[in-house]
């Protein structure tokens, strides 16, 4: 759950052809695209830290007061729960249904897999299944929080300071990314699992936003949530930082899902569902460890493009 600052390039030259075009040899690092990965990772750290910071140092201490007038009416419970949900709903369903107006709208400029288009049967006949995970993934998330951060991440009047985001900004994409890997990777090799379980996201070989989540419910909170929560408990992260951290998460889930190349990770993801076998990861760092990195061909021309 980061990436959505890749596109920046801040300072980080690449050739996207060269990441086009790499050789998918399974089990041999890719030693070439190292580097422009951990580019695009730190570019995608900065960004982070950029929201993070504007967000702890500006937004929280103004809602400080009232957030700790609301807990001692409401409770802790409540209030996390309350946070957590409209987080929830603002990333799945806000993000999600903008990022789908292009599909909607059968808009073929910026399609990452040209001449394929929505099916709104289909689409239709996803949304109980999102709104069943989206309930699921809320309440796992709150009771999560509560039960395993730690009583100074919920100060309202003591955000983190520069160094514990610094720290926490490194840790939580590099924790995600080898949690989904593994994960993600596992409930493909592992055939009673696809079948059962993973094969339900891939009925949607050219997804759209709003079916991000659209998935088994145990591949939910396994490749979902987990990885997206392990960071911050790992670390005792602050729980208005974790919010902001959440809701990017979520958007950027969104985005990779879209099917065009707003996705932020020069439709890698986009090019695991049309192809399987490859981009197991987040970032592509894991990926390349593994030797199962790959981009669609169609990102060479449109990430020069996009050059600053």
């Amino acid at each position: 759950p980061i990436c959505f600052w890749k596109q920046a390039r801040i300072g980080v030259p690449f050739s996207s052809a060269a990441m086009a075009l790499s050789s998918v040899v399974p089990g041999r690092v890719q030693w070439d695209m190292l580097a422009p990965i951990f580019g695009h990772l730190a570019a995608s750290v900065a960004g982070l830290l950029f929201v993070e910071t504007l967000c702890m140092e500006l937004f929280l201490p103004a809602l400080a007061p009232a957030l700790e007038g609301l807990e001692a009416t409401m409770g802790r419970a409540r209030l996390v729960a309350g946070i957590t949900t409209l987080v929830s709903a603002v990333g799945v369903w806000g993000v999600g249904m903008l990022f789908t107006v292009p599909a909607l709208l059968r808009m073929q400029r910026g399609k990452i897999q040209i001449n394929r288009s929505l099916d709104m049967g289909a689409l239709l006949q996803a949304m109980p299944l999102v709104v069943v995970n989206f309930l699921v993934g809320t309440a796992t998330v709150i009771m999560a929080l509560l039960a395993l951060l730690p009583d100074r991440a919920f100060e309202w009047h003591a955000p983190p300071s520069m160094g514990r985001l610094a720290r926490d900004v490194v840790v939580w994409p590099l924790v995600a990314d080898v949690v989904f890997f593994y994960v993600h990777r596992w409930l493909h090799r592992n055939k009673a699992m696809y079948a059962m379980v993973h094969k339900v996201h891939h009925s949607w070989s050219a997804p759209v936003s709003l079916v991000a989540i659209y998935c088994h419910p145990l591949e939910h909170v396994l490749a979902n949530l987990a990885p997206m929560v392990a960071g911050p408990l790992l670390c005792g992260s602050h729980v208005a930082a974790v919010a902001v951290y959440i809701l990017l998460g979520l958007g950027q889930g969104a985005a990779v899902h879209s099917g065009y190349w707003i996705c932020g990770d020069d439709g890698m993801h986009d090019e695991h569902h049309a192809n399987f076998t490859v981009n197991f990861g987040i970032t592509g760092l894991m990926d390349a460890l593994y030797g199962s990195y790959r981009l669609p061909a169609g990102a060479k021309a449109t990430t020069a493009d996009k050059q600053l």
